[in-house]
């Protein structure tokens, strides 16, 4: 086939989710990345990107799903880790980027084999995405004592 009817059949099959996406259906969001357990110099830059997107769409929401994980950097983790680590993701957005709090959704989906973070973008009208139930762990052991916030800082 020439090259000229590949890129035609491409954007055939391509245009009709382009028109979905662009349309701002209720019900259709796309996952715009998703990261594990990253340095955060790599979390941070994945957040500029999906700033860059949500500034771009002002009146989508940004949603991050987080889970935590059966282990935590080699151990088991300990109650409510993994909800401090998820937290330095929202004021990084809010303080460092300038997105309105309205436009971020954090959504604790319950554990995964380890811990992990998904950003959306939900345009408006649509419905918010939900964490992947299939992937939820149903026993997880803890180690004692609680999580120091401070453990979690970047120093970026």
């Amino acid at each position: 086939m020439s090259r000229l009817i590949k890129v035609s059949i491409l954007v055939l099959l391509l245009s009709p989710m382009l028109f979905v996406r662009a349309s701002g259906q209720a019900g259709i969001f796309d996952k715009f990345d998703e990261f594990g357990d990253i340095k955060c110099e790599d979390e941070y830059a994945r957040l500029d990107n999906f700033a860059i997107q949500l500034q771009q769409e002002p009146k989508a929401k940004g949603v991050i799903i987080f889970y935590g994980g059966k282990t935590f950097r080699g151990r088991l983790p300990k109650r409510g880790e993994a909800e401090a680590r998820a937290a330095r993701l929202k004021p990084y957005l809010l303080r460092r980027r300038g997105i309105p709090a309205s436009q971020i959704v954090v959504i604790n989906a319950g554990y995964a084999e380890e811990w992990s973070a998904q950003l959306w973008i939900v345009p408006p009208g649509a419905s918010m995405p939900t964490g992947d139930s299939a992937s939820l762990v149903k026993k997880i052991r803890f180690r004692k004592g609680k999580p120091n916030p401070r453990d979690f800082r970047c120093r970026v």
